[in-house]
């Protein structure tokens, strides 16, 4: 009888391991098409290499920052993309003095692996290190993400000391814009909540009013979870796919405000009719027992 439950155990532990590579592999959509950087920017970056703590070898580009700059943008990309995208988006952050440095991820454009939550975020910190390599222990690292990028970048903040966090179209809680029958299966817990709380710099959100992938509202609900200064700027009629070469003179302009530790000029930046909500740093008991634990 012990024999026959521990067979049958195994079997479904072998099940559920099999559809757990099944669900993150649609939940990710990694896609699979290797990156020619040529066909993705105007001004092609050059290529370098992060390596991960569990020995995965990640494709990434960069900008060079201006002569005297430690500064650096490191960004993310979301679900359905790869770094091939996520240079299309970050070659508009370019220009304004930091380097910008784009990440990749584990499974995603011939990168080896697959992908998962912790992968992901080893595959992040993994860039985290490579910046300092290449631009000294102490530069200042600013993290950009996109919807899943955000998340990311999130997580990332409550592990590593970065300077500020910029997220573009994130969610609040994954399984709250996951279609529903996907939801019993999430394999991943993603809930930006808890990061954002955990986040000690700045964080900036944009999120368009018109994005039906995730609605304005999950940014909203993210901004009230923050214990630390935190701002939304709201786009009328922008999508969840950013136009960013109006968005990221934006973003360029909000992380040197940051930089300048002058984000109470932010409004003066921003295109006309976005709209800006300011989150002070929170005094809810929770809030107040994170800094204490400080």
């Amino acid at each position: 009888m012990r024999t026959g439950l521990r067979l049958l155990l195994l079997t479904a532990l072998l099940a559920f391991g099999g559809c757990a590579g099944f669900v993150r592999q649609n939940l990710y959509k990694p896609r699979t098409d290797i990156v020619a950087i040529t066909d993705w920017t105007k001004s092609p970056p050059a290529e370098v290499r992060a390596t991960t703590a569990d020995g995965i070898a990640l494709q990434g580009f960069q900008w060079a920052g201006k002569p005297g700059s430690h500064d650096v943008i490191l960004f993310f990309h979301g679900r359905r993309a790869h770094q091939g995208v996520g240079a299309k988006y970050a070659q508009y952050l370019v220009g304004k003095g930091p380097a910008v440095l784009v990440a990749s991820y584990r499974g995603f454009a011939g990168n080896p692996g697959s992908p998962s939550r912790e992968g992901l975020l080893r595959d992040g910190a993994a860039f985290i290190a490579l910046a300092r390599q290449l631009h000294g222990a102490d530069a200042r690292i600013f993290l950009v993400g996109h919807s899943l990028g955000g998340a990311v970048a999130l997580e990332l903040a409550t592990r590593a000391p970065v300077a500020g966090v910029v997220l573009i179209e994130p969610f609040a809680a994954l399984g709250e814009v996951a279609p529903d029958y996907a939801r019993p299966f999430l394999v991943d817990r993603w809930d930006n909540r808890e990061a954002i709380a955990a986040v000690a710099p700045p964080v900036v959100i944009f999120h368009g009013t018109a994005d039906d992938v995730v609605p304005l509202p999950q940014a909203q609900s993210l901004l009230a979870a923050a214990c630390n200064r935190a701002l939304l700027v709201t786009m009328p009629g922008a999508t969840h796919k950013p136009n960013m070469p109006v968005l990221g003179p934006a973003i360029a302009d909000t992380i040197r405000l940051i930089a300048e530790d002058r984000l109470a000029a932010l409004p003066a930046t921003l295109p006309e009719g976005w709209r800006l909500t300011d989150h002070p740093p929170a005094r809810t008991p929770a809030c107040l027992t994170r800094h204490r634990g400080r």
